[in-house]
This record gives structure tokens, sequence and C-alpha cells, in this order.
């Protein structure tokens, strides 16, 4: 059993590259966090998702059953909040791969298919948002490491 602890990244804990994922529903981007690359195969792997919540009634939130890739079952305990958005069959994407992704936090964000839209800057605000994170390529101001 897992839990948000087990696959959040933590920069001073973790040896591997973090991923910031996007759950979208509908455009709108409803939750946001970095996870290890075990998250990332979780959440964008997984060949479906159940809610086991009426078997653990000691836990506060939702007990699902996530089918990963390989027929494997793991169970993952989070809040009632995230269970429910992963019970909604979001779609999932890494905010670094799409213009303007490092700029979001849900739920102030939509999310086009294209690019991310940040809802919680004024114009003028918006207007000096970078579109992509400087350690992406496409950032005109990129270096390779």
């Amino acid at each position: 059993m897992i839990t948000d602890e087990n696959i959040t990244y933590v920069y001073e804990r973790d040896n591997s590259q973090g991923a910031p994922l996007v759950f979208v529903i509908d455009e709108e981007c409803l939750y946001d966090f970095v996870v290890t690359p075990y998250g990332v195969d979780l959440f964008t792997k997984n060949k479906g998702i159940s809610d086991l919540s009426l078997e653990y009634p000691e836990h506060d939130g939702k007990t699902l059953q996530i089918i990963k890739e390989n027929d494997e079952i793991e169970i993952y305990q989070t809040s009632e909040y995230f269970g429910s958005i992963l019970l909604s069959n979001p779609t999932v994407v890494s905010a670094l791969d799409y213009p303007y992704g490092h700029h979001v936090v849900s739920p102030h964000a939509k999310f086009d298919g294209e690019k991310f839209m940040i809802k919680n800057k004024t114009v003028y605000q918006s207007s000096l948002l970078t579109e992509w994170h400087i350690k992406n390529p496409n950032h005109p101001n990129y270096i390779a490491p």
C-alpha cells in the first residue's frame, strides 16, 4: 500500500528526477504535484482505477486500487478530493511539456490540449509570463547541460 508521501517527489530525498503532473477534467486544471518516476508511471500508464474506500474505513480519504500496465495491483491511499479526481478519469499531463505549464497552480489554470492558460494573473502580469521553463529546450535562453 502506498500514500501520497511515497510518490511525492522530495528533492532532498529522491535521487531521480521529479515530474510535475497536472490532472485535468474538461480543460480545468484541478490538481498538480511533482511526483517520482514511479508516480508518473502509476498515473499515466495505468489500466484502471477503482474505489476500495469501503474496505478501509479507518482511512480518512479515498483508498484506490490502481491496475498497473503489467496487470499488477497497487493500493493507494489519498485525500477524498484527489481520489475523486482520479476516479473521474482525468487527463494527466506533464506541466513541462506544454507552454506556460511551469506557471500552473491548480485550480487557477486551464489546459486546451496544446497549452496552459493561467487564470490567476492579471492581463499585465500574464504578458510577463515566460512560455517555457528555462530548463526546457524550447526556452529562448536554454543552455544544454
